[in-house]
Parts: structure tokens; C-alpha cells; sequence
């Protein structure tokens, strides 16, 4: 029997998208609906406008359910708004005095305890946990243990990564999504929700990095030795690109945009330096022009390279020397970028792929795959939940415990 559907939500900078869809018994996500409507009210993953952002996310919901040909009632929210940021903490519980010189034998309540203990991290009042993601554990001198219990120790070890974000910023999608008005069921990071979607257990184990290119943020992943070692958000993405180019070459950024698309690379290349772009006249009163391809291309390669730098600085400085021999792999609006892998490949010295999402159908097309990574991946992360919680004892404060809560 499939887990009960979900609808998600995403309302990003450039689209606001919905998507509904199941987990099926055999592990393929089946996608039933999807709405989607051009994004306005939203900058840089924050809300400017919200009457405006409210009236695209009714559209888009309104969308899905004629796509679906069934009513919505709740939706789980992705979101990051260019703010998310990862923790480590430490639990450690001290299952026996050392004066006794004896052992204790881990148990399921001392389980709990000590991710209790790693659970509680200091956060400032503007910040708001979104995750909780458990990593080893270690028995005394033990270490990379996934399951203590019955092992005899002195004292145990958990690792944690906590995934936290703008208060103000999650507060305001859902404050939109209550005024739509409809339920929203909780709040997670799309950076996790794609990786969740286009990282395989193999590539978890090896090392790879998710990299989300959105219209108005990037957020990415770094898995290594089968858990997350790295995640967050900054608020640059694909607009920026745009908005560059309609300053660079003085157009509008209807036209920046169609030449970003349909003519531009991350790459530049000398050889181009004679080839000449011809921008068609638009109804604001442009009336078109010849810019050089070579100029085109030195602006996009100038942002693509700052938003895999940016990459790169915060992976050095949460986890560095950490191999990335599964590579890269883009997802987003922005993975679709010509020569965007090619500049991935460069700077980050490993071979860059579009992250596709694996077993999925009812996608409009394959090479669609990589724009709605984060919406399959929410859907997994939903029904992982629903499972652990039908399967483990103690079932809902572990739940709590080792996905955390955007209520927290």
C-alpha cells in the first residue's frame, strides 16, 4: 500500500510549483499533479509583496488540483530563503561512574538520551531549527557505530547536524500559506529535499555535493560516509545572472533572461569573440540590438563562478579535506545553464552531473528531472517519516528526535 500523498510547496523567487505525489511500496515516487504559475512577491527567497506572493501560491495550488483533479487540503513547505546554516553538536552520556570500574550495557532509553543531550544546541532568537540529523555514535573508543544498543561501554557518543533557518523568513512563507488559506504540515529545507531525491546510498558513502541553483538563492549538500557533513543556503542565484546581464549589456531583463537561456554559457570562450548575438526588439519600448557573445558570456561565467565559490568556501570551512569522489551534481532552474557543469567540473576539481531524481515517474519530461529534485525528495522525506514512525518503538519521540521539527 503507498504512503497517503503529499502536496508540496515550493514558492521560489522566479516559480511558485506544486507537486503532489506518493511512495509507492516498490520506492518509486509517483507524481500525480503539478501546478505551477511565474513567481511575483518574492525576492532573493524572501517576501516583498505578500498579496501578491498569496495570490501565486492560490494559483499554483488551484493549478495542481485541476492537474490532479482533486482538492488540496494541506502542504508541506521547502524553503531556505538564502538563510539556512549548519551546527555539529556532541551528546555524551556517561552510562556508568568510572570509580566502579565496571560496564553497561547501551540500551534504548540511554539511545534516546543521548540524542536528547546532542539535540540542544544553542540557537540565537532568530534562528529556527529545521532538522536534526543523527551521524555515528561511539562506544568508548568505538567509533562510526550506527546501532550501540547491547554493546557493552563506560560512556556514549553521538554526533548531530542541526539544520536551522530565519525565523522571520520560514515564519512569513507559513503565515502565507495559513492566509491562502490552507495547512501547512511542517516546513523543511530544500536543500535536504533534493539531495534526498538525487543522491543514491553508494554516492552517500563516497562523498558528493548537491548543488541547488534557484532563481533567487543556492543551497547545498554535502554527503560523505553515508551522512550529511555540510548543508546550507546563501541568497544568489539565477535572477542575479539575469539582473547582471540587463546591466552589463543595458536591455531589459525580459530579454536578459531569453539571451541567458537560449545563448549564453558559464563559459567563455575566445574564440567567440567575433560572434555577435542579435536581442530582438521588446514592447517596453526596446528596440533591440547586437551585443558581442564573448561579453554575454565573461558576465554569466563572472556569477556562476562566485556561486560555486561560495560553494566551495562554506564545505572548506564546516568539513574540510572531505573527498568528493561521487562528484557533483546540480539541480534547479540554474543546473540547466549551458556550460554550467563544465565550470562545476573546474572549480571544484571532481566530475559535475545534472542531479536527475531517481525512481520517479509522471515528471513532464526526464530532462525535467533537475527542477523538481527538492519537490520529489520532500515527498521521501515525508513518507520516511510516516514509516519510521509505524516501525520504531518509542515512535514519536524518536521521530522528534532524529528529524527534528520546524516547530522547535
Amino acid at each position: 500500500m503507498s504512503i497517503e500523498a503529499t502536496a508540496v510547496l515550493e514558492i521560489g523567487t522566479t516559480t511558485v510549483r506544486v507537486l503532489t505525489g506518493e511512495l509507492r511500496d516498490d520506492g518509486e515516487v509517483s507524481v500525480t499533479g503539478i501546478g505551477e504559475t511565474p513567481s511575483r512577491g518574492i525576492r532573493k527567497g524572501e517576501i516583498i509583496n505578500r498579496d501578491d506572493a498569496i495570490a501565486c501560491v492560490r494559483k499554483a495550488i488551484k493549478a495542481a488540483e485541476e492537474n490532479r483533479r482533486k482538492s488540496i487540503h494541506s502542504v508541506l513547505l521547502v524553503t531556505s530563503g538564502g538563510q539556512a546554516e549548519a551546527k555539529k553538536s556532541t551528546g555524551i552520556h556517561k552510562l556508568v561512574d568510572p570509580a566502579d570500574n565496571q560496564l553497561s550495557e547501551v540500551t534504548d532509553e540511554d539511545v534516546v538520551e543521548v540524542v536528547e543531550i546532542a539535540r540542544k544546541v544553542a540557537l540565537a532568537e532568530n534562528r529556527i531549527k529545521l532538522h536534526t540529523l543523527q551521524q555515528y555514535f561511539q562506544v568508548d573508543d568505538t567509533v562510526n557505530v550506527t546501532n550501540p544498543v547491547g554493546m557493552a561501554s563506560e560512556e556514549l557518543r553521538v554526533d548531530m547536524l542541526t539544520i536551522h533557518g530565519k525565523r522571520s523568513a520560514v515564519d512569513n512563507f507559513r503565515k502565507i500559506v495559513d492566509d491562502v488559506p490552507i495547512e501547512c504540515s511542517d516546513a523543511v529545507f530544500s536543500g535536504l529535499c533534493s539531495a534526498m531525491a538525487v543522491v543514491t546510498n553508494e554516492q552517500k558513502k563516497a562523498g558528493v555535493l548537491v548543488v541547488d541553483i534557484g532563481g533567487g538563492t543556492t543551497d547545498f549538500t554535502l554527503y560523505h560516509d553515508g551522512f550529511i557533513q555540510a548543508a546550507g543556503s546563501f541568497a544568489v542565484g539565477g535572477d542575479h545572472i539575469t539582473n547582471d546581464i540587463s546591466v552589463g549589456l543595458q536591455i531589459p531583463s525580459s530579454q536578459a533572461e531569453l539571451i541567458k537561456v537560449k545563448e549564453g554559457s558559464a563559459l567563455t570562450n575566445l574564440m567567440e569573440r567575433d560572434h555577435n548575438i542579435s536581442i530582438p526588439a521588446a514592447s517596453q519600448g526596446f528596440g533591440g540590438k547586437m551585443v558581442r557573445a564573448v561579453m554575454l558570456n565573461t558576465i554569466i561565467n563572472a556569477r556562476m563562478d562566485e556561486i560555486f565559490l561560495l560553494v566551495k568556501d562554506q564545505i572548506d570551512r564546516q568539513c574540510p579535506n572531505v573527498p568528493l569522489s561521487a562528484g557533483v551534481l546540480l539541480t534547479g532552474g540554474g543546473a540547466f545553464l549551458n556550460g554550467a557543469r563544465d565550470l562545476g567540473q573546474k572549480v571544484f576539481n571532481v566530475p559535475c552531473m545534472h542531479g536527475k531524481p531517481f525512481d520517479v515517474h509522471g515528471l513532464p519530461s526526464a530532462k525535467d528531472g533537475p527542477l523538481y529534485a527538492c519537490h520529489v525528495g520532500a515527498i521521501r522525506y515525508a513518507a520516511s517519516l510516516h514509516r519510521t514512525a509505524e516501525k520504531v518503538p518509542l515512535s514519536k519521540k524518536l521521530v522528534k528526535l532524529f528529524w527534528g521539527s520546524s516547530h522547535d
